[in-house]
């Protein structure tokens, strides 16, 4: 990537985050807290899961320039939302074990599709450019006591569609994926850069 301004994710994914690290990506990290599933801009009850990822990162967007307008001066704003769909249904992180549990039990039958998208805003310039990835990840049968282990260690209740590939407890149970794994995870780098590039000329 070319030289641009600093880089600041607005996320508190210890997951996202360690993916940039990897990628050898500088950024700080600084977010403002909205509630993703009310008075979203661009979200209905129709709206698809790219459309609803989209419109939550461009509301994390929206709140971080509005609050926080003094420390994300001068500087390249990422926000981030994802979304999981599963056999038509759209899944976010699930509300209790009870609906983890079943999105877990689901996925023996069904890949997990997953809709990463990303916000990146160039404070100095005004300029925004954005985009949602699709990935899709298949799995083997989830044993009950695999499904209440994950649960016990509640990691993936924080998770669209409540599952992690990170996780080693999950790696026998990882069957064929379509796209990339950083993707999967949240934070789709390919999609990152081009955005960056794009509101950095």
């Amino acid at each position: 990537m070319s030289s641009h301004p600093p880089l600041i994710l607005g996320s508190s994914s210890k997951y996202r985050a360690h993916l940039l690290t990897a990628a050898s990506i500088p950024f700080t990290i600084l977010t403002f807290p909205i509630d993703e599933k009310n008075n979203i801009p661009g979200r209905t009850a129709t709206s698809t899961p790219s459309e609803t990822a989209l419109a939550v990162a461009r509301a994390k967007a929206a709140a971080l320039l509005a609050n926080r307008a003094e420390d994300v001066r001068n500087a390249l704003v990422v926000t981030c939302d994802q979304v999981v769909s599963c056999g038509g249904e759209t899944r976010e992180k699930p509300k209790d074990e009870a609906e983890c549990r079943r999105y877990l039990k689901g996925y023996e039958s069904q890949p997990a599709e997953t809709h990463s998208a990303v916000v990146v805003t160039n404070t100095s310039t005004g300029a925004v450019a954005e985009g949602v990835d699709v990935a899709r990840q298949h799995f083997l049968p989830l044993p009950a006591h695999i499904i209440d282990a994950l649960i016990a260690k509640r990691d993936v209740m924080y998770c669209a569609g409540g599952f992690m590939i990170d996780d080693p407890i999950m790696f026998p149970y990882l069957g064929a994926r379509e796209g990339d794994e950083d993707s999967i995870i949240g934070m789709p780098l390919v999609l990152l850069k081009r955005l960056i590039e794009q509101v950095s000329n």
